[in-house]
């Protein structure tokens, strides 16, 4: 899938949150180092074993999309089915404990004082608050995941001054046996905020060159 193109009022071209995170900053590097190292160990061809997750990945985020908008379930490969269906089952227990009410899906949003843009997930209320979900279908958290957080709540707030986010929710869907983790943050800590001003840098207008980069 191609990059989405965000640009400012007057046109100007500015990179992605994931962009950024993934091709600037490269916090999510090591996770991704460790976990091709893992495979070889086990005598298994990342190549191989990374599209296959990567299409059950696609699959269940697109199912979990599709009940949020109220669409269609989409197909489902005959060899992911079970893996699918299970990981559903853990969304849906995790959305009535929590009274999920989606507000938007797929939400573009660019920050004119920072200089950057991102597409957030699902907008959406959790027991009738305002909150920024996003779903993961990796096999753990990782700190850049936070990171792509707090840079969504400053595109919303930016955007949305009079409806703040009261807290910043990430839900893990396990792609082997179905069981989820949601991890809750009331708040930005020190750290995160210090990643965040390294990431305002990296997207601040000052410091870009033709094409969003530095």
């Amino acid at each position: 899938m191609a990059a989405k193109d965000y640009r400012l009022k007057d046109g100007s071209k500015v990179p992605g949150v994931t962009t950024v995170i993934g091709s600037q900053l490269a916090w999510n590097k090591g996770a991704l180092m460790y976990w091709a190292w893992s495979q070889g160990r086990d005598g298994k061809d990342f190549r191989e074993t990374k599209d296959a997750a990567a299409d059950l990945g696609t699959l269940v985020h697109s199912w979990i999309e599709s009940e949020m908008r109220g669409k269609p379930t989409p197909t489902i490969p005959p060899e992911h089915k079970e893996k699918a269906e299970t990981a559903m089952l853990a969304f849906y227990e995790w959305r009535d404990a929590f009274k999920l009410e989606s507000t938007g899906s797929e939400v573009s949003l660019v920050s004119e004082l920072v200089g950057f843009g991102g597409t957030i997930d699902y907008p959406c209320l959790l027991n009738g608050r305002r909150v920024i979900l996003d779903l993961k279908t990796s096999k753990d958290v990782y700190p850049d995941h936070r990171i792509q957080l707090a840079a969504y709540g400053r595109l919303w707030a930016e955007n949305s001054p009079d409806d703040l986010p009261t807290g910043y929710h990430l839900l893990r869907v396990g792609k082997e046996d179905g069981g989820f983790a949601h991890y809750y943050w009331p708040s930005l800590g020190a750290d995160v905020r210090r990643d965040i001003r390294e990431f305002s840098s990296s997207g601040d207008p000052s410091n870009r060159s033709e094409g969003g980069r530095r």
